[in-house]
């Protein structure tokens, strides 16, 4: 199946000099200057400043919208310059969107996008980030276009209008500092990440690419996860983090807390395979609980790169019981620190987790029922959605990738083209929920098991610069990495478990062969422990991916009336439901075990 590739990048060396040196900068400079400036510049400050700087380069977008046609673009922006220059007293404010006035993001990048011009070679310019050899060019054509060029160049040797536009960038900087810094604290190469991002995204909107309602499409409920998002307004800067040094490893993993002002439970949270514990995915749990009263914590889940670098005993993980063994000995390091940090608001502990952390909060609760956790122990384990089987979850995240198969291979690229182009749509704008998602399942799926797959691509990268186990061909281990990465993103779950993880622990001893991989990564050997044990409750969904009719057998009679059971929702795509919510939050309180 073809991948969908990016731009091509044959100066990768220099642009990850470039990467490095902005990275530098945001890290050592701009994120310690925005906590300050942001205390001087409130929200509502720097909405109005960047609201100038926005309205300044008018004259790009009316010009560009007009190189490309696009009249009622360009005579939108018309209207809304001269509303927002007027009554927006010089752009502070923005009338034309209370009037819903268009708008329109042209440049001349897109510009000669439109008239065929090809991408060229992926670009990182230093202090401008991003970008490629047309958009460069592109950049160049802008610049005098803009309002405030042209202040410089009338006004040379005065120092407000050589700053005007550094400040103002630095202005957008500032608010969204943060946000930025929790994304690429979660990446294991985030020049990657971006590289491909950018580069779709772009592509997306010379294309001027608009998903169509029209279709009677029928996608997995799964991808209506995204809207699962946290609702408490800056709830990931109200964050603690704190930190455990972890013996087995000698180095310390940090975790995020948030504590109610009154004494409360603690909810210790798991989230999903790969998941960093300030993803949006964990910080809409963690918001979601504590909302409803409870005081939580939350890590990392052991497939992403903070707690793998941090706390994981394996050189590979994905073996669960040494995971799980690595997790108990976090949770137990975490509640001596809380309970010495602020145990007299600590009234009870709970565990809970999604996904992959459903699976490893039910390992858990069997391994305390059989006595095996040395002490530590939970009032109540909360599971959603976890996987009754692992190796059979890897293989159902494969052919989720695979969907595209069914496809004709002549149609095939442009297809998985719309799927990605749709995804990115609905990630610059808010998702429609009112009616159907404008997927077919195909897509659907293929964008689920794409997102996955790029979990295993970093973990692949992250562990082998590490713990370099000779599989590979080409070292990941370099500066350039570009080969290396073309290697990796050809190997699926099934490729890992038999490639990496299998013969390492065949060598280790911790198994002889697959099927004693497949039986210990397994919840049907913990059923005796499991069956109606009153601290537990188990949510899922029938139409799970990742679940078959055997697996929903097996809840329903290990759990018995401590199982919630939706007939629709897919692989937590039910989240976002408020109703779902609140029933989720009881399962914490109700009949509570003594």
């Amino acid at each position: 199946m073809p991948y969908v590739d990016v731009v091509p990048d044959p100066i990768e060396g220099f642009n990850r000099c470039s990467w490095a040196l902005n990275n530098w900068l945001f890290q050592g400079v701009i994120y310690p200057l925005s906590f300050g400036y942001n205390l001087i510049a409130p929200k509502p400050v720097r909405i109005r400043i960047s609201n100038v700087g926005h309205n300044m380069t008018f004259p790009v977008r009316f010009f560009n919208s007009c190189f490309q046609g696009k009249w009622h673009g360009a005579w939108e922006e018309t209207k809304r310059f001269g509303a927002n220059s007027t009554v927006g007293l010089g752009g502070f404010f923005d009338p034309a969107s209370t009037w819903k006035i268009g708008r329109t993001d042209e440049d001349f990048g897109l510009t000669l996008g439109h008239c065929g011009s090809g991408p060229w070679f992926y670009l990182v310019l230093p202090l401008l980030g991003p970008s490629n050899g047309r958009d460069a060019v592109g950049k160049a054509v802008d610049w005098p276009m803009d309002i405030c060029s042209d202040l410089t160049l009338a006004y040379p040797n005065k120092l407000w209008s050589l700053i005007i536009r550094p400040s103002i960038s630095i202005n957008d900087l500032s608010g969204e500092a943060r946000d930025y810094k929790r994304q690429i604290d979660s990446l294991v190469d985030p020049y990657q990440t971006f590289r491909r991002l950018y580069s779709l995204d772009r592509q997306r909107l010379i294309l001027d690419y608009v998903p169509s309602y029209d279709r009677n499409d029928n996608p997995d409920p799964t991808v209506r996860a995204v809207l699962f998002k946290p609702v408490t307004p800056n709830f990931a800067d109200g964050a603690v983090t704190r930190k455990v040094r972890v013996p087995a490893t000698g180095k310390k993993l940090a975790y995020s807390c948030w504590m109610q002002r009154k004494p409360a439970p603690l909810i210790c949270y798991i989230p999903g395979l790969g998941t960093y514990r300030l993803d949006r995915a964990a910080l809409a749990y963690a918001d979601m609980m504590y909302r409803h009263g409870y005081s939580v914590v939350a890590i990392s889940n052991p497939f992403q790169k903070e707690f793998m670098e941090c706390a994981s005993t394996m050189d590979v993980p994905g073996y669960s019981p040494a995971d799980c063994d690595d997790i108990v000995r976090v949770l137990k390091l975490i509640l001596g620190d809380m309970r010495k940090w602020n145990g007299d608001r600590i009234t009870e502990t709970c565990l809970t987790g999604v996904s992959d952390g459903g699976y490893f909060t039910l390992m858990i609760a069997a391994r305390e029922a059989a006595g095996q956790l040395g002490g530590l122990t939970f009032n109540r384990y909360v599971a959603v959605g976890p996987p009754a089987q692992l190796v059979r979850a890897e293989h159902r995240l494969d052919e989720m990738f695979d969907a595209p198969l069914a496809w004709p291979a002549a149609e095939r690229n442009k297809r998985m083209q719309d799927a990605i182009y749709t995804a990115l749509y609905f990630a610059n704008n808010d998702l429609n929920i009112s009616g159907n998602i404008p997927l077919t399942r195909i897509q659907s799926d293929f964008l689920v098991g794409l997102a996955f797959r790029y979990t295993l691509i970093s973990v692949i990268e992250d562990t082998q610069r590490r713990h370099n186990l000779s599989v590979l061909k080409v070292n990941p281990d370099t500066f350039v990495r570009e080969d290396s990465y073309r290697e990796i993103r050809q190997i699926d779950y099934t490729d890992y478990t038999d490639r990496f993880l299998l013969p390492y622990l065949i060598k280790s001893g911790h198994v002889n062969n697959r099927q004693d991989l497949i039986v210990a990564t397994t919840l049907d050997p913990s059923t005796q422990f499991l069956r109606k044990n009153p601290k537990i409750r188990v949510q899922i969904c029938d139409d799970d991916f990742l679940l078959t009719p055997a697996d929903i057998s097996w809840f329903r009679s290990t759990f018995n009336g401590n199982l919630t059971e939706y007939t629709i929702g897919g692989h937590l795509g039910n989240l976002y439901i408020p109703a779902v919510q609140d029933a989720l939050a009881r399962l914490f309180s109700d009949n509570a075990a003594k």
